[in-house]
């Protein structure tokens, strides 16, 4: 989580300006985005899906950005999230920190979402 941004600020300008670019350079971590990435000056941060990716590579990336949408939707489920909030941003930040931890409780105990790296994601096409 980063944030909250007003809406609007495009996700490429957070990642630039608001340090979600930095805290994956020092994490000596990558991420896997979106379409919007692509091209980008982040390549070394963000992997997309491109020509060079084998079958099973586009395959899993799929399957993650996908599975990062599905908690998305469970977030939602809250219902607040997706009205106006009428109290302070510091308010909201704390509001959504609950959601998540409670739909990540969720996700390890009860609704599991489905693991990105399955059987078929690995094998080539014959």
């Amino acid at each position: 989580m980063n944030g909250p941004y007003p809406a609007g600020k495009s996700d490429m300008k957070i990642f630039k300006e608001d340090g979600l670019k930095a805290k994956l350079i020092a994490a000596k971590k990558m991420c896997i985005a979106d379409g919007g990435y692509a091209g980008s000056d982040h390549i070394h941060e963000c992997s997309t899906t491109n020509i060079h990716d084998s079958r099973p590579a586009r395959r899993f990336k799929a399957r993650v950005l996908k599975r990062h949408e599905k908690f998305n939707g469970v977030t939602k489920n809250f219902h607040s999230v997706d009205c106006r909030f009428r109290h302070s941003i510091d308010k909201f930040k704390s509001f959504f920190e609950a959601i998540c931890v409670i739909c990540q409780y969720q996700i390890e105990t009860d609704k599991p979402l489905y693991d990105v790296l399955v059987e078929d994601v690995l094998q080539e096409d014959e």
